[in-house]
């Protein structure tokens, strides 16, 4: 036997009810709903630029539901009469509804503000501790607690999340932080500043998350923390994020200015040494002109690889070298005189291989033959690879140059520099 269904008892009541359902149809169906928030921002507007007391006043017509949503329209962009207004609404709400304090906690997380809508929370806290730690355990009463008597709440979530033996998201979940909040953001920023290597390979998906859609600011403390904490050759893919984002502190400087001096310079010699590995290894690894060189990085400030990756150029901080993979000879000029005759071109190439970059248009680059000059060379600084050129080379770098080439004491200042 088959059974329908049939709402009988509706159909009779709106049978015999007709004319009061007509009379409750909305006139505008196309009329757009209107949320609590947006109808108290509507209201708002009205005494934006009024004094404290008459915020007070305005407040009190305010529905309960309403007043709940008072923390929400705080903004820095507002004036300090209107923000003094709003916390004084927020501080009398705060002593009477306990529902102010969730509220207030995710306003601190949306705004960042440590401060005076901190305060308000704590005070919230304080007021209606008993009934809000009902929700807790005893350990979540203590990490609440803690928190809120903390001097830099962002290090404390950072420190707790960090050394926590849960996982990082989950203790932040704890204190009500998500990652929908601009506060996350500062937590994790922290945490990248004092984590150790493990860390870092642990989470590297995030710091790349995070380091694709930081400011250029964050992007630099976010590298300064790599780069001090970490061994870069194990974490080469983050350190070549970093690379293509910021280059070097010589060829983009201002792009370096909030990361430490030593990591800079480490930073430089490791991403150089992987540039000029590469360059030689078309051809061989092992390369003896690999060999040679590699031994000068510790003293290297940057690289630029030209002409169809046959022509590298070194920076020194006293001389440019420019070596050739294959046949032809080191040309060596002092640093003022590359910087006058032939570093514009090399600017004008770089700049337009940033600009041109993803394109499938090659930039123009500069060829070898373009820095090659035998009048503006330094004296005797056109050196050819044969017979026993390295210690030829090492003869005139020492003598011409001042250099130091003995190997062992490059490297074991090489070394002192990875470890400081």
């Amino acid at each position: 036997m088959r059974y329908e269904y049939q709402p009988t008892s509706l159909k009779t009541w709106l049978r015999d009810n007709r004319n009061q359902v007509l009379s409750h149809v909305i006139e505008d169906p196309n009329t757009k709903y209107e949320s609590d928030i947006e109808t108290l921002i509507k209201k708002f507007e009205s005494v934006k630029t009024a004094k404290v007391e008459e915020f007070v006043q305005w407040s009190e017509k305010l529905s309960r539901r309403q007043k709940l949503l008072v923390p929400n329209l705080y903004s820095d962009e507002l004036n300090d009469e209107a923000k003094k207004g709003l916390i004084k609404i927020m501080q009398n709400n705060a002593a009477t509804d306990k529902r102010t304090f969730r509220v207030l906690v995710d306003t601190v997380y949306q705004t960042c503000n440590l401060d005076e809508i901190w305060n308000v929370m704590k005070y919230s806290y304080v007021s209606h501790r008993d009934r809000i730690e009902k929700r807790f355990n005893n350990e979540q009463s203590i990490e609440w607690r803690d928190f809120l008597l903390s001097k830099d709440p962002v290090h404390h979530l950072a420190e707790k999340a960090y050394y926590s033996e849960n996982d990082f998201l989950s203790v932040l979940e704890s204190f009500y932080l998500t990652e929908n909040f601009p506060l996350y953001k500062l937590v994790l920023m922290d945490v990248f500043n004092f984590a150790d290597q493990d860390f870092f390979i642990k989470e590297k998906e995030l710091y790349k998350k995070y380091f694709k859609e930081a400011t250029n600011e964050e992007q630099q403390k976010m590298a300064d923390g790599l780069i001090r904490n970490c061994q870069l050759n194990q974490v080469k893919d983050l350190g070549k994020l970093v690379f293509e984002k910021l280059k070097t502190y010589r060829r983009k400087p201002m792009l370096w200015k909030y990361v430490g001096e030593e990591e800079k310079k480490r930073f430089a010699n490791w991403i150089l040494k992987l540039e000029i590995k590469d360059f030689f290894g078309q051809v061989n690894k092992d390369h003896e002109r690999f060999q040679y060189w590699e031994k000068f990085i510790v003293n290297l400030e940057d690289v630029v690889v030209t002409d169809g990756k046959s022509t590298l150029i070194m920076y020194f901080s006293d001389v440019v070298v420019i070596e050739v993979l294959g046949t032809g000879a080191v040309y060596i000029y002092k640093t003022s005189t590359f910087n006058k005759h032939f570093q514009p071109k090399v600017d004008k190439m770089l700049a337009e291989k940033e600009r041109l970059d993803g394109s499938w248009i090659p930039p123009k680059e500069v060829k070898r033959s373009e820095l090659m000059d035998k009048w503006e060379i330094v004296s005797g600084g056109w050196l050819r690879h044969v017979g026993d050129w390295q210690s030829k080379f090492d003869d005139w770098l020492s003598d011409e140059l001042g250099w130091e080439v003995d190997r062992d004491a490059l490297l074991q200042k090489e070394a002192e520099r990875d470890e400081g």
